[in-house]
C-alpha cells in the first residue's frame, strides 16, 4: 500500500492530544467559544478520530512504514499465550515460521473456536478492514484474540455458524482419513491438525498452552522452507 501524504501527517503527532490540538483553529474557537469544549467533542469522533481510531491507524501506518517494526515490542504480557506468539510474530512477518493458531474461547457464554493463519491476521491491521485486529491492544491485553470469519477456519457453537478460507499462506484440504489438511503455499508441505496424529507434517511442531484467557490454545509451528 502506498501512503499519502495526509497518511504521513498522521506519523508527526507524538500524541493524541497532540493531534486534537493540531484541528483546532481560529474559525472553530469562535463557533463553539471553548478549546476544552471542543477538545472533548473531537474525542467523541466528531471531525476527528477517537483515540482508539487515532492509536489503530497509526499503528497500521507504522508498520505499512516499516514491515519489520514488531506490534509486540515494548510489551511485556503476563498470559503464557500472547509471550508465545509475541516471539513469534517476527519469524511470521519475516517468512521463516508459520504459525496457525487453534483456539477455542468463550465469548459471551459462547464458545467460538477455529484456527488463524498468524502471519494472514498480522497483515489485518488497517481500521477498515473487516474483522481488524489492533495487536497492540491484544499483546497489552487490553483486547483479545479470538477466530473471526475471516480466518482459516471458525466456528460459532450457539449459530452454528462456520467458515472456511484459504489465505496467502494456506490453502484447506480436506482428506477422508486425515481430516482437515493445512497446504503451505510456499513449500507445498501439509500441516496435520489432528491432535492424535503421530507426526504433525514436514517440519512442524504442536504445542498446547495454559491460558487465562482461553479454554484451550494450540500452536502449530512450520518452518517454511521456500523454494526459489
Amino acid at each position: 500500500m502506498k501512503l499519502t501524504e495526509q497518511d504521513l501527517h498522521l506519523l508527526e503527532f507524538a500524541s493524541y492530544d497532540d493531534y486534537l490540538n493540531s484541528l483546532i483553529d481560529g474559525k472553530s474557537l469562535q463557533y463553539f467559544g471553548n478549546r476544552e469544549n471542543l477538545i472533548s467533542l473531537y474525542r467523541t469522533g466528531y471531525r476527528a478520530l477517537t483515540k482508539e481510531a487515532f492509536d489503530a491507524q497509526r499503528t497500521f501506518l507504522e508498520v505499512t512504514k516499516d514491515p519489520n517494526t514488531l506490534f509486540s515490542r515494548h510489551i511485556a504480557p503476563k498470559d503464557r499465550f500472547l509471550q508465545e506468539i509475541a516471539k513469534r510474530e517476527r519469524p511470521n512477518r519475516l517468512g521463516l515460521l508459520s504459525t496457525i493458531i487453534y483456539m477455542r474461547y468463550v465469548k459471551k457464554a459462547t464458545e467460538i473456536s477455529g484456527y488463524i493463519d498468524y502471519e494472514e491476521a498480522l497483515r489485518r491491521v488497517h481500521q477498515d478492514q473487516q474483522y481488524s485486529n489492533d495487536w497492540r491492544a491484544i499483546f497489552a491485553e487490553e483486547r483479545v484474540l479470538y477466530p473471526t470469519p475471516a480466518d482459516l477456519l471458525y466456528y460459532n457453537a450457539k449459530t452454528g455458524r462456520s467458515m472456511r478460507n484459504n489465505t496467502r499462506n494456506y490453502q484447506i484440504l480436506c482428506d477422508p482419513a486425515r481430516g482437515i489438511i493445512f497446504r503451505n503455499m510456499y513449500d507445498r508441505k501439509d500441516i496435520y491438525p489432528d491432535p492424535v496424529a503421530r507426526s504433525y507434517g514436514t517440519n512442524t511442531s504442536r504445542i498446547e498452552l495454559a491460558s487465562d484467557l482461553y479454554e484451550q490454545v494450540v500452536l502449530y509451528d512450520h518452518v517454511v522452507r521456500k523454494n526459489y
